[in-house]
């Protein structure tokens, strides 16, 4: 029983690895890029693009015969026939759509696992404002004497306020790991 058991456990882990073919690395909200290349002769084939492996058929796009493009959702898949490359775009890439994915063109006879890694995306600048005020007090004194003869002495008192305003800006930088 012990020993049919770790067959078992074995086959699961030899059938659950999945050779990578290729690996792509995408920021958190930006546009991820994965490219297929595929052989001579399958130009005006079907192309697919699945999540996970191929053998789980999530499909996510599909192309039909010559056809150059389509797009679903956040997803679209460009065919360049002369180059015999064809490229899966995700816009807006989120933490999720990291994992395998598999192309094929054809009926599955040509197919490759591309991983994809998606890296979280650097937090934005937040600005911290320092204020600081001082106050400047101020004493004019004038005298007047008009024609009559008597002096007026005027005293006006009073005071400035300055306000500075400054931003201290702060960058939030996390370390990366496992991405290299």
């Amino acid at each position: 029983m012990k020993f049919t058991f770790m067959i078992s456990a074995f086959l699961l882990m030899v059938s659950s690895s999945v050779p990578v073919d290729i690996t792509v690395r995408g920021t958190e909200g930006e546009q991820g890029f994965l490219n297929c290349p595929y052989s001579e002769g399958y130009e005006n084939s079907n192309k697919y693009f699945y999540k996970g492996p191929y053998r789980e058929k999530n499909l996510l796009l599909q192309s039909a015969g010559g056809q150059s493009s389509v797009s679903e959702g956040r997803f679209s898949l460009l065919d360049d026939h002369q180059k015999r490359l064809f490229t899966l775009i995700i816009r807006n890439l989120s933490l999720t759509d990291a994992g395998l994915y598999t192309c094929a063109a054809g009926w599955g006879r040509e197919y490759k696992n591309i991983q994809l890694y998606v890296i979280r995306a650097p937090q934005k600048t937040r600005p911290d404002q320092i204020s600081t005020s001082t106050l400047h007090s101020y004493t004019h004194t004038s005298t007047v004497t008009p024609r009559t003869g008597s002096e007026t002495t005027r005293t006006m008192t009073g005071s400035t306020a300055v306000q500075l305003n400054q931003l201290k800006v702060k960058t939030e930088v996390k370390a990366l790991k496992n991405f290299q």
